[in-house]
């Protein structure tokens, strides 16, 4: 996600022509991976100022506006009888959408000769002259100013950036496990309306699943399934030694979830070839970029989607730095100087929503320091300690809608401008 919006961002802002764009995919082609995604209206701002407000808005059953809307229902829901705790409200639209479809509308703002796919990064250096070579897993090579590794959690750039600063052992290099696995997928909303007529999650979302509608492409409304499975005993242990990405039998996540309340079983149920993945994270990085080199999205901060964020950050990181390459007097002399400017406003926001993400997981699992106590199917938690818990999430969320980016373009403009 974050490549492809720092091309459209790219292409969007460069006026002049006066950057060459390349971006290199390691996929045979570029497909999703997952199922749903989020935004904010935080988010949503920036699609509004690259002009994708309109094509994505196609994929919505309205479009956006700036009044005040439900988020989220926050619901305890294991036990047999769920409990309704508060409706997260917040001034914009919480949205929902198919991965593959903003990542198609991103594509379509690109030039279609600046992507090459099945160009996988092994390894890159600085030359003398003042450019980055980089190598690829085909033998091919290929030369530019800048290179920005937007290139996953397990990101080569991400290493090469840390090794360059004399880092090589630092805890930062791997991702870690986070100790949860989620189990995603997606379901027709005819196929659950058909078990449980007027179920909640068409129209609102439960946790600790995280379920929201989507609308495809064509015309179909699925509901976005992500229900977490934790042992917060492998929390940051290493990623590497985590179960495995796979596909699973529905009886896994039935047996995980049982003694569920009824709407929760019934989204399961639907759930026909669930995925399961091991989320991980990054211990924080204590830079996003160094002289030619930067990275973004997971690569500089993967988290876990609690905040729901994830994406939203790495359009961030492409947005800052996109209206920073294509400031009218930006050149490759202040190629450097753009590296600070984007490290010093993106690292403490990225590393910040980081921290937040993992935060928010603890509360939605009742984890937090003072809940320790709590066990799942506990039916006996007073009414005002899970107001409390929904007040905490709240809180830890009002950013999304209640700030915008433009502050921190703002900041990273001046301090360009403090160096013309």
């Amino acid at each position: 996600m974050g490549g492809l919006s720092l091309s459209a961002a790219l292409h969007a802002f460069d006026r002049s022509n006066k950057l060459e764009i390349n971006l290199y995919e390691s996929a045979h082609h570029i497909t999703e991976i997952g199922a749903g995604i989020g935004m904010w209206p935080r988010t949503w701002k920036i699609m509004q100022e690259l002009e994708l407000d309109e094509p994505l808005g196609h994929f919505l059953p309205s479009f956006p506006d700036n009044s005040e809307h439900v988020a989220w229902e926050l619901r305890k829901s294991d036990q047999l009888e769920g409990v309704h705790i508060q409706d997260l409200k917040i001034k914009g639209t919480a949205l929902g959408f198919h991965r593959a479809d903003v990542q198609q509308t991103f594509l379509k703002k690109c030039d279609p000769a600046s992507v090459h796919v099945n160009k996988r990064l092994t390894s890159f250096e600085e030359t003398p002259e003042g450019g980055v070579h980089l190598q690829f897993h085909d033998g091919s090579s290929a030369t530019c100013d800048i290179l920005v590794g937007m290139d996953g959690i397990k990101s080569v750039v991400r290493k090469g950036l840390l090794i360059k600063q004399g880092l090589s052992h630092s805890a930062s290099l791997d991702p870690v496990w986070t100790g949860t696995m989620v189990y995603r997928g997606l379901i027709e909303q005819a196929a659950l309306e058909a078990i449980y007529p007027g179920h909640r999650t068409i129209t609102t979302a439960l946790m600790h699943l995280i379920v929201y509608p989507v609308q495809h492409e064509d015309g179909k409304v699925l509901v976005n399934v992500a229900a977490f499975v934790g042992n917060p005993e492998k929390e940051n242990t290493p990623y590497s030694e985590a179960p495995i990405s796979a596909t699973c039998e529905p009886e896994e996540i039935l047996t995980a979830y049982a003694g569920w309340e009824p709407e929760v079983q019934a989204l399961l149920k639907c759930l026909s070839q669930p995925k399961k993945w091991p989320i991980g994270d990054l211990l924080p990085l204590d830079s996003y970029a160094s002289g030619r080199i930067f990275v973004g999205g997971d690569a500089a901060h993967a988290m876990p989607p609690h905040q729901g964020s994830g994406a939203g950050q790495a359009i961030e990181d492409a947005y800052i730095l996109a209206k920073l390459l294509t400031h009218p007097k930006s050149t490759k002399a202040l190629i450097p100087k753009i590296s600070e400017v984007y490290n010093s406003v993106r690292q403490p926001r990225g590393n910040s929503v980081l921290a937040a993400s993992i935060r928010t997981g603890r509360l939605y699992e009742f984890l937090a320091p003072g809940f320790e106590h709590v066990q799942e199917g506990d039916t006996n938690i007073p009414f005002e300690n899970l107001h409390e818990i929904a007040e905490l999430v709240s809180k830890e969320l009002e950013w999304t809608w209640k700030e915008s980016a433009e502050a921190d373009v703002a900041k990273a403009l001046e301090m360009l401008a403090g160096s013309l």
